[in-house]
């Protein structure tokens, strides 16, 4: 029957009530009796006549609730969805399979992270470090601005400069004699060069050819001594042997005092340059400078530095967190999530793999959030749809079990015409159900109005 007819059978129906309670309402008037019905207003008389029984009120009419038939189809309410990582990496593991349900949440698949694990941790102990630098400038710059004379610093300071004084007299006494025993180890060396000389000498003069004769000569040595002639208990050739043996161990002994006296002179001299004296002034100038520091209060440019010290360890504290949110989210990033509930439709990538940024791994569809899209809805009936109305799909795999639903949205253009008008989708999202509703499935939906 079409719409059309519908209402005709309605108003005819609606028409024929309405006399028939007119009818049994009315009351038949006497023979010979006229009676006058009065249009005026009731008086109080009247009134008071009139019995204490309410008068009975006609029952509502309640017309016939009509609904709107249409084809159509099962459609995804979203897209299917391929999932991908945003890094690169070797898939360690894939926790699904084809058909497989998975909550929003769940994780689907992971890549190795032992690198990205290594670089958060090293994210946190960079930060770790810019936290104590910012706690110690922000320490400084404090102590500067609340400066004030500190008795005990000063006096500490005071004795400082007083040990240090006594130490830099003490260590300049002890570079004096440092200084004499370098000079007299100078004297040894020039001693010991004269020795050497002498005994060179007598080593040459015990070798000289000149006395080569003596070597083969036996005679006894003889002498004028006193204007005699005297003889010795010795041969030139045991004189010549004696003065060798002689003029070789001088030699010998001039050149081994001569080493010594040099290590002694190097000794010494290495002992001046490294005079306690320069760490005694060092010292000095340290505690001066000590006690110049208790009694200056600090300068506007002392604070305006710490100041800045404070900025720049700020600045370097947010780097170091914005570095240690990247190195998380890397790591994060290292497992595949389900965004939503819903069914793996492919699964697209192998464990052991070397996955690339952006490759799908799995491809995941929602099939809780299933609609129904009509086919020929008549754009005669779009006036009596709007959205939130209640409606009936009966798919042709269940016939006898009708699934409940509310209209969702209704398209912005037509997808064809049948006969005179054209025909627009119009979307009912279902609602859940334990029957096995599959992507294609074809019906009707029944859709109610008043």
């Amino acid at each position: 029957m079409s719409v059309q007819n519908k209402w005709k059978l309605f108003l005819m129906v609606a028409s024929l009530m309405i006399l028939l309670i007119a009818c049994v309402g009315g009351e038949p008037a006497d023979s010979g009796e006229t009676t006058e019905v009065e249009t005026a207003e009731v008086t109080d008389d009247n009134e008071s006549e009139e019995s204490d029984e309410p008068e009975e009120e006609p029952e509502p009419i309640i017309p016939p609730t009509l609904t709107i038939l249409a084809d159509g189809e099962i459609k995804l309410g979203r897209p299917t969805l391929p999932l991908s990582f945003e890094a690169s990496g070797k898939l360690v593991a894939l926790n699904v399979s084809v058909g497989d349900v998975v909550s929003a949440g769940d994780v689907i698949a992971t890549l190795d992270d032992q690198a990205l694990q290594e670089a958060v941790t090293s994210a946190e102990l960079r930060l770790a470090l810019t936290q104590n630098s910012l706690a110690q400038a922000e320490f400084e710059l404090q102590k500067l601005v609340d400066w004030e004379p500190d008795d005990s610093a000063i006096a500490i300071a005071e004795a400082n400069i007083t040990s240090a004084e006594a130490n830099l007299q003490s260590a300049q006494n002890q570079d004096a004699a440092a200084g004499n025993r370098l000079t007299s180890s100078q004297v040894n060396i020039d001693q010991a060069n004269r020795e050497l000389a002498d005994a060179q000498e007598q080593y040459d003069n015990a070798y000289s050819e000149g006395r080569l004769w003596e070597e083969q000569y036996d005679a006894l040595v003889c002498e004028v001594i006193g204007g005699f002639e005297q003889c010795l208990n010795i041969t030139y050739a045991e004189r010549l042997k004696n003065d060798r043996e002689f003029a070789t161990a001088r030699l010998q002994n001039a050149q081994e005092q001569l080493r010594i006296a040099r290590a002694n002179y190097a000794l010494e001299a290495s002992n001046l340059s490294n005079s306690s004296t320069v760490g005694a002034e060092s010292g000095l100038v340290a505690a001066e400078q000590e006690l110049v520091r208790a009694l200056k209060a600090p300068t506007a440019d002392d604070i305006n530095t710490a100041r800045l010290n404070v900025t720049q360890a700020e600045l370097s504290l947010a780097q170091e967190e914005f570095t240690l949110q990247q190195a998380q989210e890397a790591l994060a990033d290292s497992q595949l999530v389900a965004p939503w509930s819903g069914t793996i439709l492919s699964v697209d990538a192998v464990e052991g793999a070397t996955i690339g940024a952006g490759t799908p791994v799995v491809t995941l569809v929602d099939t809780a959030g299933l609609e129904f899209h009509t086919t020929n809805l008549s754009e005669r009936d779009l006036d009596e749809i709007e959205i939130g109305q209640v409606a009936e799909v009966t798919l042709k795999t269940y016939p006898n079990e009708p699934f409940s639903g509310v209209v969702t949205r209704i398209e912005f253009q037509a997808n064809g015409v049948v006969g005179d008008a054209a025909v627009f989708p119009v979307v009912v999202t279902l609602d859940e159900t334990d029957q096995a509703v599959r992507v294609g499935m074809t019906g009707r939906v029944e859709i109610s109005r008043e």
